[in-house]
């Protein structure tokens, strides 16, 4: 039986599907190619996600224009004062998050996040993503709603993809 390892595989400038497959080779030392995973969700987010996402002046824009075209369910957001969302958005986002695997990243972004209407454009972060779902789970109550975004970026709480889909 053969033995594959990364000197079969023709270097270059890999896509984040390459680089993803590169954990079925082994490195020269014989070991699972973990590092590979990681740069195939840099590859991932510079080559496909951050050019396929709708940027905004700011989170009040964003928040204003997501409201404005019914992808936000207003009644999630009346239940809090606007500085307080924006509070926890940016809470969210300083977090540092980042995806450890490649296909915890793609199942994210082909799967759960908010798309445009015509499913092309990317309207939300994992963390924006987090938010609305923890700001719709609170219902209202600031501490809880900062709890589970706290939980969710951590990785110790994950609502069933119902919610998550949907929050």
């Amino acid at each position: 039986m053969a033995t594959t390892t990364t000197e079969r595989v023709i270097q270059g400038s890999q896509d984040f599907h390459a680089l993803n497959a590169m954990l079925n080779l082994y490195d020269e030392d014989g070991k699972i190619q973990f590092s590979k995973d990681r740069e195939a969700v840099d590859a991932f987010f510079n080559a496909h996600v951050r050019p396929n996402s709708v940027t905004f002046a700011s989170p009040q824009a964003r928040l204003d224009y997501l409201l404005r075209e019914g992808y936000y369910d207003p009644r999630v957001l009346a239940r809090y004062e606007s500085s307080v969302v924006l509070a926890l958005f940016a809470h969210a986002h300083a977090s540092g998050f980042r995806f450890q695997t490649f296909l915890g990243a793609w199942k994210f972004y082909t799967s759960y996040t908010l798309k445009t209407f015509d499913g092309k454009r990317y309207l939300e972060s994992f963390e924006d993503r987090v938010v609305m779902v923890a700001l719709t789970l609170a219902r209202g109550d600031e501490t809880l709603a900062r709890q589970l975004t706290d939980e969710i970026l951590a990785g110790r709480f994950q609502p069933a993809t119902p919610t998550f889909l949907n929050g």
